[in-house]
């Protein structure tokens, strides 16, 4: 009798141990934490403390190109597989993961142009915005920047001393809603989140990083249709998004701001007309989702980049002098037009290696190998498993970017080596890579070419800790930057003016 009670227990025991050494024997030759190879505990408990970046890193230079860091989960730091993985014609689709990031309404999933995993579904969505993101497009939404530029300009003159990441990301949230439905979120007018927007989108991505792990648990626990966990309502923007879009539908007419930019079409204007030809993706719900996308990838993403660009010009003041006099002799406005700026050889190579040396995502952008397995980096991997980039391995690759890797020095961009120059811009992935590439890249790169230089050459910054680091929160998919204090003088011999050329102002 007491013999059975110890029967069915160590079965379960011997079941369990059986099942974690299968794990770790599938991709056995994959070098990285034992733990990792019998378990996702080990990549659960880095990614929900926002360590698994970190850990990655010391890996890849640790055991070379290949890193395991869960039962079928590899990390590539090679830039030749770029192309392999994300490639269009790959076949390689995202990862469960992503399942987790997927909204949930009324008992449904709703997925969004990332989450969605359907690549045919995600290929009609994408078709049916794609004209509203063409360079071209791009810059009809420049007068909704400008305005939210001219309004940053005025917060920062009235704030002596301030947090430039906080404010990097109010004018990212204002001018996303600007350029998307014609009205701003008011972040920087209150200097703060506006109706709970910029937490609302920080929760779902840190949502994101904590069940990544395990998607199918995820589903159990926060999409049970019978056990439904509390649910917050819409945030601001989310309603603000709804109202113009019943507003516009009805065609009441509302003004967008009284200005200028009314006139002006945002991305709303340009979704209703794509719902003519794409009415099934971009319904009321599809169009409310596609703005809601838009704003959430320009919050904190593009606000990183250029807190970390201010960043490092002030840590290095001779690469500030270089901007400094390339916007001088340019003859830029007080807020410059994108056409002035667009093409200045050092503010790109500044842009591109802050977004090299600071890198936003946590972990790698996962896909599945499919059918029939691969050949990845010089190994085998079989169907199903999961496998990616993370960019801030790749671009720590010293056979790319030199052995000066953990420099920040835009002169690297500039060299006369075109075959370099080409190695480095195909292992560059601030905007994603393949299909799945960040779609509104350029409106992006405008809103950082215009802002970065209207703020340094206006005012003088400072850190107010010399010594300050730059430093994130990775508990989310999306880097947090932490507060960077600095303060700021109105440049007394400014060489532009309101009205172009290089007189004072």
């Amino acid at each position: 009798m007491m013999l059975s009670y110890f029967i069915l227990p160590a079965t379960i025991l011997a079941l369990v141990g059986v099942r974690l050494v299968l794990n770790w024997s599938k991709l056995r030759e994959a070098p990285g934490p034992i733990l990792a190879g019998f378990t996702n505990i080990w990549r659960a408990y880095h990614q929900y403390n926002g360590t698994l970046r970190e850990k990655l890193i010391e890996l890849h230079a640790k055991h070379g190109t290949v890193v395991r860091y869960g039962v079928k989960c590899i990390s590539i730091s090679d830039p030749e597989v770029i192309n392999v993985v994300y490639g269009s014609r790959a076949g390689f689709i995202t990862a469960e993961s992503y399942k987790v990031l997927m909204g949930y309404q009324n008992g449904k999933d709703v997925p969004s142009l990332v989450s969605t995993r359907n690549e045919k579904q995600h290929g009609a969505l994408r078709r049916s915005v794609a004209n509203a993101f063409t360079p071209t497009a791009a810059l009809d939404y420049e007068k909704w920047i400008d305005l939210t530029i001219e309004e940053l300009l005025e917060s920062v003159a009235r704030r002596p001393e301030f947090d430039l990441a906080s404010t990097a990301l109010w004018y990212t949230m204002d001018a996303s809603a600007r350029f998307s439905f014609g009205e701003p979120l008011g972040c920087l007018a209150a200097e703060g989140d506006v109706g709970g927007s910029i937490q609302l989108i920080r929760d779902r991505l840190s949502h994101w990083a904590r069940w990544a792990s395990y998607p199918r648990i995820e589903r159990l626990v926060h999409r049970n249709p019978i056990f439904k966990p509390p649910t917050r309502g819409p945030s601001s923007m989310v309603a603000a998004a709804t109202a113009k879009l019943n507003a516009r539908k009805n065609d009441k007419g509302v003004s967008k701001e009284d200005k200028e930019a009314d006139v002006t079409p945002d991305l709303l204007d340009r979704f209703l007309e794509a719902s003519k030809d794409f009415p099934q993706a971009l319904d009321g719900q599809g169009i409310v989702g596609m703005l809601m996308s838009t704003i959430s990838g320009a919050g904190d993403t593009t606000a990183s980049t250029i807190a970390a660009m201010l960043f490092y010009l002030m840590k290095n003041p001779e690469i500030l002098k270089k901007l400094e006099d390339e916007l001088t002799d340019a003859g830029i406005q007080e807020v410059p037009a994108f056409a002035e700026v667009s093409k200045l050889p050092y503010l790109n190579a500044v842009l591109k290696e802050s977004m090299r040396v600071f890198t936003p995502l946590s972990f790698p952008m996962e896909r599945l190998v499919p059918a029939g397995g691969a050949v990845i980096a010089g190994m085998y991997f079989p169907k199903g498993t999961s496998v990616g980039c993370m960019p801030a391995a790749i671009h720590l690759n010293r056979g790319v970017f030199g052995d000066d890797v953990d420099v920040f020095r835009p002169e690297r961009w500039l060299i006369e080596d075109r075959e370099q120059r080409r190695l480095m811009e195909a292992a560059h992935m601030g905007f994603s890579r393949g299909r799945r590439n960040c779609l509104g890249q350029n409106i992006a790169v405008l809103s950082i070419k215009k802002v970065v230089p209207a703020l340094i050459m206006k005012f003088k910054f400072n850190l107010v800790d010399s010594n300050a680091s730059l430093k994130a929160d990775y508990a989310t998919a999306a880097a947090v930057v932490e507060p960077i204090y600095v303060t700021s003088k109105i440049k007394t011999d400014v060489s532009i003016s309101s009205t172009g050329g290089k007189g004072n102002c």
